[in-house]
């Protein structure tokens, strides 16, 4: 559970403990009120992202409404968030900075002559897509523009994303 749910569902707990205790008191309008926030930080601390939670990493998707058709889309661990950066930044001191609704983007390279793909958070890469995936997807798509969004940052667990395959 990512740390912005955990923030969700203990608010819910507060709001709903302060309506229960609101109610016998009188203040039927104030305890409503709170039980109705309890029930909203419930529903989204508790509700699960809809995309990319599938049992298969590759699933089909609709065209999108901006940047292009949308190919394909994965999610996927990013790789090697164990590293420094050329700089000498730690990988993991920078995701342990991000709390997962940060935009990211995946830019392409090439490493030691074979496609690769970093995952970036502004100019600070995190990591990489697996050297295998980045290899299929420049042989499928190698005109492909590629975005991205965190579906989770876990410690030692790793960073999963979905990534997305533009047209």
């Amino acid at each position: 559970m990512t740390k912005k749910k955990v923030i969700l569902v203990a608010a819910a707990a507060l709001f709903a403990v302060s309506g229960l205790t609101a109610l016998p008191s009188g203040n039927i309008t104030g305890g409503v009120g709170c039980i109705v926030v309890a029930a909203v930080c419930t529903y989204f601390g508790l509700k699960k992202k809809s995309a990319g939670k599938e049992s298969e990493n590759r699933t089909p998707a609709p065209a999108a409404a901006s940047g292009g058709r949308v190919l394909d889309t994965i999610r996927t661990k990013v790789v090697g968030v164990t590293f420094n950066n050329e700089d000498g930044e730690n990988r993991q001191d920078i995701l342990s900075r991000m709390s997962g609704s940060e935009d990211i983007t995946v830019e392409k390279y090439t490493y030691n002559g074979e496609p690769a793909a970093y995952v970036k958070w502004g100019d600070k890469v995190i990591g990489n897509l697996s050297a295998e995936l980045a290899g299929d997807l420049a042989r499928k798509y190698p005109k492909a523009r590629y975005t991205a969004e965190i579906l989770e940052i876990s410690g030692g667990g790793g960073t999963d994303v979905r990534v997305q395959y533009r047209a």
